[in-house]
């Protein structure tokens, strides 16, 4: 019995020892956010080339609109979405929302899609 709980012991220790541990400062996002919106509100938008730039709806309704965010901001918001938005009530009314991101001077931006972009001729 004392060596089944040395054993578990060191064991528990080991895990413990081995885990990795991200700290606050580095998450791209708010670890304490209150809900799904203020997480979005804090994410990181930190960019070096376009390609590091994306964007999440702001809430769980399309008619929210979107923000542009980077695409590590974006992966740890993807499970808060889904937690807080899957059974979401919202309307279907058409917004006018979507938007293209690019980085410029080091910070992720959004400017509205063009109609056009909208439509498939």
């Amino acid at each position: 019995m004392k060596n089944n709980l040395i054993v578990l012991l060191f064991a528990a220790v080991l895990f413990v020892g081995c885990t990795k541990t991200v700290p606050v400062k580095d998450m791209p996002i708010n670890a304490n956010a209150k809900n799904y919106a203020e997480a979005v509100q804090s994410a990181a938008t930190s960019c070096k080339v376009d390609a590091d730039c994306t964007s999440v709806k702001k809430g769980c309704c399309l008619c929210n609109g979107y923000a542009p965010v980077n695409k590590d901001a974006a992966a740890a918001l993807k499970p808060l979405w889904e937690k807080e938005c899957a059974a979401a009530a919202c309307t279907l009314q058409m917004c006018y929302v979507e938007i293209n991101t690019s980085c410029q001077n080091g910070t992720c931006v959004g400017t509205p899609k063009p109609m056009q972009d909208y439509y498939a001729y």
